[in-house]
């Protein structure tokens, strides 16, 4: 509306001035050289009006031929620009079909004709990775690493990199100088911490628990256990050394951070009782056996303190208070009631705890029929009613065995894998 407003007052200032030359029209006469030229001022404005167009028809003509050439070189650049960002495309799409030598030659294409490498790093990184060149894949992780925008996504390449090649130191600073760029990612803090830890570096690895915890890449629980891993493993190291008091220490707090930590229990309750300090070592296991009902637990408990049979059967019978149906508590008393020939009682709790049967199972329940009914025949039978392993340690990872918890698996490597199994 406004700029309708405006044309219109611009025409009538027009046609006004039009109007009052036609009635003013006047006379000009111009003297040049030996020539004298008389007109009227309307003509002569009109004469001027056209000279201004052809000046500026010829001035536009010369532009847009100086500018010509320029414009068919940004044309052309244009153009190379979308071949480019086309074989950037097909490249990606390469890579992910895993067409090595197909990605690796559009990659080339794509960074002879957008000539940047910027936008071309990630997918000539790819196609190096696919084909298996590491020496390119490095120098092109080592460069991405080198822009704040591509940094965290090199330094991740260079890690991969590192682990491959078992080099775990400089995994470990790539790792740390990508934690700087990504406070806050898990998956990165969780293995840097493995990192450190299998290292034997535990004091960074306490650091980086702490870090972890207050830019929540770790949660309260995560915090919580890993701190009782690595304090669980200063403790070992101290009652290796025979350094009893550190090792008392440490393997306090670890059970502080993780009641339920067998090992960590298992650890205290016997630098304890070694000591003396039945009733803590007692209260210890108790509060193991509370979270996770562990055969260990069990066999520990019982025998703190308790000379006779019947006080480590009365020990037990504690124990069962908090998990009746635990296969581990109804496996123990089931040995106990044995040892102290109380036939009835064992036969319960052996049968109770033959749903999951195991080497040392069976050959209690041939040691009772032996010994409560001198029946040779069914104890042979239960010896060879099936092969089965008694219960240990088994890691998660492999699958591998061991009569004791670990900390790091040998074979796999695996952190903090290694739970309770019978098969």
């Amino acid at each position: 509306m406004l700029r309708l407003l405006g044309y219109a007052v611009i025409l009538a200032l027009l046609v006004s001035g039009s109007v009052w030359l036609a009635d003013n029209p006047g006379h000009v006469q111009l003297d040049w050289l030996r020539w004298r030229i008389t007109t009227s001022m309307p003509v002569l404005l009109a004469i001027l009006l056209a000279a201004a167009g052809g000046l500026f028809l010829v001035l536009r003509l010369f532009a847009a031929t100086v500018r010509f050439p320029a414009r068919m070189m940004a044309r052309r650049q244009v153009k190379q620009r979308e071949r480019g960002f086309q074989a950037l495309h097909d490249g990606l799409a390469a890579v992910a079909g895993g067409q090595a030598k197909q990605a690796k030659k559009l990659a080339g294409r794509a960074e002879r004709l957008l000539k940047d490498a910027r936008l071309t790093r990630l997918l000539s990184a790819q196609s190096a990775a696919l084909s298996g060149d590491e020496a390119d894949l490095r120098d092109h992780y080592q460069a991405m690493r080198e822009r704040p925008e591509t940094a965290l996504a090199g330094l991740r390449g260079l890690l991969d990199l590192a682990m491959q090649d078992k080099d775990r130191d400089r995994a470990i600073d790539y790792a740390q100088e990508a934690r700087r760029l990504a406070p806050q990612d898990a998956g990165l803090a969780e293995l840097l911490f493995g990192l450190l830890v299998k290292s034997g570096r535990l004091a960074e690895a306490q650091e980086l628990v702490i870090d972890a915890g207050r830019a929540k890449a770790m949660d309260k629980a995560q915090v919580s256990r890993r701190r009782a891993l690595l304090l669980n493993e200063r403790a070992r190291r101290a009652e290796n050394d025979g350094e009893t008091a550190d090792a008392i220490s440490f393997a306090k707090l670890a059970v502080s951070n993780d009641p339920g930590f067998a090992d960590a229990a298992l650890r205290l309750a016997r630098l304890q009782s070694a000591q003396g300090l039945n009733r803590q070592a007692s209260a210890t296991l108790e509060r193991a056996w509370r979270e996770h009902p562990l055969p260990p637990l069990a066999d520990a408990f019982c025998t703190i303190g308790a000379e006779t049979p019947l006080q480590r059967l009365r020990r037990a019978d504690k124990l069962a208070g908090w998990h009746p149906d635990a296969w581990a508590i109804h496996l123990r008393m089931g040995e106990i009631a044995l040892e102290a020939k109380l036939w009835g009682q064992a036969r319960k709790y052996l049968t109770l705890a033959a749903r999951r049967p195991t080497a040392l199972l069976l050959g209690l329940l041939a040691k009772l029929e032996l010994g409560e009914y001198k029946n040779q025949a069914a104890a042979q039978k239960w010896l060879a009613s099936q092969p089965a392993t008694d219960p240990d340690w088994q890691c998660g990872g492999c699958g591998r065995h061991s009569p004791e918890w670990q900390l790091v698996c040998p074979q796999c490597g695996s952190l903090d894998r290694q739970e309770w199994a019978t098969d």
